[in-house]
């Protein structure tokens, strides 16, 4: 069943224009010259990428080398000075030259009516010229940054990080200096691997089998689920791990032999051994139907020390394994590129979420370093690394308060609410980082209002009653710019199905394509007729104002 999802219609158009674009777009680069003028520093001759193409390498290197320099030798930036002005029509040359005089702004350049300034009190030489009557606005220039895209090479043969906006998640995460560790219990780990250089922990990495401190992979197994954690991201090599560029590191713990065998009691273990090594998350790819005293008390010793337990739920098409089905741990099914449970899945009410668990990509042990995997044992290292990314952002946060951010950030892919198969859903890495930003909350009910919200974050939408889910449900929920123009977003159903209730929900996430301009004004508005399970209706359309503020601007500001 397709997850819930909807976007509006008017982006198929979009879409296509795009499309056509990208097809047409080479089209001008063949029509270039063949001959070529050599580039010269300080010359007129803007160098195309075209006429350089086939350029000695050499040449290219000078090229890019002399252009750093000159990049270098310019001043630096000031961003808490710059204001951006655009002029009336009305406003002469002579008056605006007096007006910048009194503002103590100094003009950077200016093309048309635009102008890009320099002044020493930037809030008051905002005020000043808006005071004026001489310009349509006058707004600070913030910098602006890449939408960061991994130069890993396979990154975009990994549908399953597409699929749970890992990249959306990762321009919304923050540094963190300490590591976050991710205890893998598993076959071990390649620790040559070029993918996994920098990523290892060696702190207490530990070979259960041959009872020392080298726990060298002889199966792939461990490698593989690894990689699905904290590949390096944005090395040039490879995969993009799911934790991205966030400090995340693996403690390699062997518990299986060269045959795939292990018992309840190296896993036990191995378990206390990574909460005693200071592990923040342990990834559990293993599992068996019988229940395990041992293997229960060392959960709940994991529990109570604040460490979250992850364990794929089995790959029989039955009822969860042991350890996903005991309490206090995270249970992980597995999902399909078109958002199905995966039908070799075990299942059972102790599911907690689904991640993607076929036919992913991720290291490998042996040549050629990169395999194809499938099953729930893939599956898991995602939420695990969700888990690695949340305390990341939230190091206080406890194995309860983990799990419930990534229940939040499940979206449904089955019936509505909770069910046995894919829990509350499949995990979507952006809506957990949404959480950790702390996404603007209006009040449930009528009347409107107004909230403070910063650029990238997800407006949720809370209702006193259960809202009906049809498929006109997204049709009423509209996100408007100061001049009416409507923004694409994507709804999303969060949380479970109200109990009592057939395909009701009380909160929503509406999250738009683009991240909102800060300085901006927008309105939400949800349409009158919007129905309840209950059969009532929104008798009159809900109007909320938005404004975005910048939360670098503000602590400058301070």
């Amino acid at each position: 069943m397709p997850a819930k999802k909807f976007y509006y219609q008017f982006l198929a158009g979009l879409l296509f224009l795009l499309m056509l674009m990208a097809v047409y777009a080479p089209g001008a680069a063949a029509q270039t010259t063949k001959s070529v003028q050599a580039y010269r520093f300080g010359s007129e001759q803007v160098p195309s990428v075209a006429g350089h193409a086939y350029a000695l390498k050499e040449t290219v290197r000078q090229l890019i080398e002399e252009r750093r320099q000159r990049e270098k030798h310019m001043p630096a930036r000031d961003y808490s000075r710059e204001i951006i002005v655009k002029w009336k029509k009305s406003s002469d040359r002579v008056s605006k030259e007096a007006l910048l005089k009194k503002c103590a702004a100094e003009k950077i350049h200016e093309k048309g009516d635009l102008s890009l300034l320099r002044v020493k009190d930037r809030e008051e030489a905002i005020a000043e010229l808006k005071r004026s009557g001489r310009v349509e606005y006058a707004e600070p220039n913030y910098p602006l940054h890449m939408m960061y895209v991994p130069n890993d090479p396979l990154f975009f043969d990994q549908w399953a990080l597409h699929t749970i906006n890992a990249a959306g998640a990762w321009d919304k995460l923050a540094p963190n200096q300490e590591p976050v560790i991710v205890a893998v219990v598993d076959t071990g780990i390649d620790f040559y691997h070029e993918d996994l250089q920098g990523r290892i922990s060696l702190d207490g990495a530990w070979d259960f089998v041959l009872n020392d401190s080298y726990p060298l992979d002889l199966d792939g197994h461990g490698t593989e689920v690894a990689g699905v954690i904290a590949a390096a991201t944005g090395n040039a090599t490879g995969i993009a791990g799911t934790a991205g560029r966030q400090n995340v590191q693996i403690l390699p713990l062997r518990v299986f032999n060269w045959l795939g065998e292990t018992n309840i009691y190296w896993v036990s273990q191995a378990i206390a051994h990574a909460v005693d090594c200071g592990a923040q998350v342990i990834n559990l790819s293993l599992g068996g139907p019988q229940y395990s005293q041992a293997l229960a008390d060392a959960v709940d010793y994991a529990w109570e020390r604040g460490v979250v337990v992850v364990a794929a739920a089995g790959n029989e098409g039955g009822p969860v394994f042991y350890p996903a089905a005991l309490p206090h741990v995270i249970a992980v099914a597995a999902s399909d590129e078109g958002d199905g449970v995966a039908y070799f899945s075990n299942h059972g009410p102790e599911i907690m979420v689904a991640a993607p668990g076929v036919d992913v990509l991720s290291t490998d042990a042996f040549y050629p370093e990169y395999t194809v995997v499938s099953g729930t044992s893939i599956a898991a290292p995602f939420v695990s690394a969700a888990a690695a990314i949340i305390k990341s952002q939230l190091p206080g946060a406890g194995p309860d308060q983990v799990a419930e951010i990534i229940q939040k950030g499940a979206v449904d892919i089955g019936p509505p609410g909770k069910d046995d198969y894919a829990g509350y859903g499949r995990l979507d890495l952006d809506l957990v980082a949404a959480q950790l930003a702390g996404a603007g909350t209006p009040g449930g009910g009528g009347g409107g209002g107004g909230i403070v919200m910063e650029p990238g974050q997800i407006l949720q939408i809370d209702f006193n009653l259960p809202v009906k889910i049809d498929g006109n449900t997204s049709s009423h929920f509209h996100l408007l710019t100061a001049g009416g123009a409507e923004l694409p977003c994507t709804l999303y159903f969060v949380g479970e199905v109200n109990t009592g209730e057939t395909g009701g929900y009380t909160t929503f996430w509406l999250k738009p394509r683009d991240a909102l301009a800060a300085g901006q004004t927008y309105t939400l508005r949800v349409d009158a007729g919007l129905t309840a399970t209950s059969g009532q209706k929104l008798k009159e359309n809900y109007n909320l104002d938005i404004y975005v503020q910048d939360a670098a601007a503000e602590q400058l500001g301070r």
